[in-house]
């Protein structure tokens, strides 16, 4: 029997919910050995997730609630109400943050409470309100016992100096196969109007020393891959140079994700990060837009001169990996501006461009001003953009077969070398008419195997864009033999070198750095 069970519902195995091993850790004393964490993916069936969670016979269960897994959550909810009535449930997370979604969506109506922000101290107050003995836990929560009584619970921003940290949390099995969250702040110093933790003020610092002290513990049972959910990094030069030593003597076995403001690289930040080996450290960017009117209307920071020389720069004195981000579908960008954004960007010589869809995120600024710009988005989760004055429904439909293709064959390291070929100084247009190509011959985006992507590249480049067989047999040949495939397709069999090795890739704790790794192959760097 487990008095309160933690509930998420995840995008893949991998990846953990950290929100809830936080709630977790700061439970009171008395409960949290009647407290547990469950986990299940969105492929994971809603009636068997129920069933496990009754096989606990909880007394409360809390929903971590985000837009990508509401579906699933509301499945779960009306299941767990239905059958077992007397079950508190308790809804938290990003998405219910909007006022409009509390009024109107059956899962919150189902809730016996919504916490809206972070929920460390009231959840505790909650649990301990239907565990703990009448009249005692009040004296143990008193800065949040005046609220346990309302349904719709506003929860006061965390002292974070004060706040138990959650790596205990984590178990071996955690450390050994999935992604290791750590975070060293809470807030964004920027006020994007397309984003929540715009409105997240201030910014908040963990003491450090009690997180070197936690992530000490952390690689002593042998965490090595760690991926920090801070917003903004480096907004504390001192702090981000302080974790870069810390981490220092670990350089040779480590992995270690940031997300940083491009603006903001001075030379001791290169210099710090130039001594960890290639491939060692991968840093987020959020480029979003480098059109300066767009960037202006959403009141984001933007000197795009400066940006694109800051990353060069990194990629010249460095082995960073760098993951620039760029969104279409903004209030006033056109699809000829979003492309000329992704051909400067590109040519700062970044490894990967993940390119995204505006996404409505309820209660944020763009949320608010939504129909003044013209934004049609969808009623539907995850609510991407479906058309703006600027870029059409087909225009942005389009894009979306453009991202998803480039993430499969560039930023994943299948066929780089080939695309470049293809598309030559050109980038985006002539990608754009493959994708376009690809499309036509497949009516799909995925489901497509690797041996078909051969044969659609080989067809593409001899049948459209000019290519003898032979070159382009050689293209495709060197960027396949590089991604370790074994089983060689009859279209690239009669090109193949005569003695060509292949080489293989250790699997195994660091696996999900695989596209990393053939990244840093492109350059003739070991893996």
């Amino acid at each position: 029997m487990t008095d309160i069970l933690f509930v998420a519902c995840n995008a893949r195995f991998s990846h953990v919910a950290f929100a809830l091993k936080t709630l977790r850790a700061n439970l009171l004393p008395a409960l949290h050995d009647r407290s547990g964490i469950l986990e299940f993916t969105i492929q994971n069936d809603v009636t068997e997730a129920a069933y496990e969670i009754f096989s606990h016979s909880p007394s409360v269960v809390g929903l971590s609630v985000y837009l990508w897994n509401i579906g699933f959550m509301r499945q779960l909810a009306e299941i767990i109400k239905r059958t077992a009535p007397q079950v508190r449930l308790i809804i938290g997370g990003p998405e219910v943050a909007s006022p409009q979604a509390r009024m109107h969506d059956s899962l919150f109506a189902l809730a016996d409470h919504i916490i809206v922000g972070e929920g460390e101290c009231v959840m505790s107050a909650l649990c301990a309100k239907y565990l703990l003995s009448t009249g005692s836990w009040e004296a143990l929560c008193p800065e949040v016992a005046h609220l346990v009584g309302e349904k719709v619970i506003f929860a006061p921003r965390a002292d974070v100096t004060k706040l138990a940290l959650p790596y205990g949390e984590y178990t071996d099995d955690d450390l050994a196969h999935r992604i290791l969250y750590v975070e060293t702040s809470r807030g964004c110093p920027y006020r994007c109007a397309f984003c929540l933790s715009s409105q997240d003020k201030p910014l908040r610092y963990f003491p450090l020393d009690r997180l070197y002290a936690a992530f000490e513990k952390l690689l002593a049972r042998g965490a090595r891959a760690f991926k920090f959910l801070d917003r903004t990094l480096n907004a504390s030069l001192s702090r981000a140079l302080g974790m870069l030593e810390f981490f220092l003597p670990y350089k040779d076995t480590v992995s270690l994700h940031f997300e940083m403001v491009p603006h903001e690289i001075p030379d001791a930040l290169i210099e710090a990060m130039a001594k960890y080996p290639a491939g060692a450290i991968q840093i987020e960017f959020g480029v979003q837009t480098l059109t300066q009117h767009v960037a202006d209307a959403i009141h984001r920071q933007l000197d795009a001169e400066r940006l694109l020389q800051n990353l060069a720069k990194l990629r010249m004195r460095t082995g960073v990996h760098i993951h620039a981000d760029l969104i279409a579908g903004l209030p006033g960008e056109s699809f000829a501006e979003f492309a000329a954004g992704f051909e400067r960007l590109r040519g700062s010589g970044v490894q990967e461009i993940q390119l995204g869809i505006l996404k409505r995120l309820k209660s944020s600024p763009l949320d608010m001003q939504a129909e003044a710009w013209g934004l049609v988005f969808s009623e539907m989760p995850p609510y991407e953009i479906l058309q703006t004055p600027d870029m059409s429904f087909k225009d942005l439909t389009e894009f979306k077969r453009f991202a998803h293709f480039y993430d499969t064959l560039v930023n994943n390291a299948n066929f780089p070398g080939t695309v470049d070929a293809i598309c030559r100084d050109a980038y985006f247009e002539n990608f754009h008419s493959l994708t376009q190509w690809i499309y036509g011959q497949t009516t799909a985006t995925q489901g497509i195997s690797q041996t078909r992507w051969v044969t659609l590249l080989f067809r593409y480049m001899t049948e459209v864009a000019g290519f003898s067989p032979e070159n382009a047999a050689k293209l495709i040949i060197a960027d396949y033999l590089r991604s370790r495939k074994e089983d060689i397709p009859p279209v690239l069999r009669p090109w193949l070198p005569a003695d060509f090795k292949i080489s293989s890739i250790k699997r195994g704790a660091d696996s999900g750095h695989i596209r990393q790794q053939k990244h840093l192959a492109l350059n003739g760097a070991q893996p």
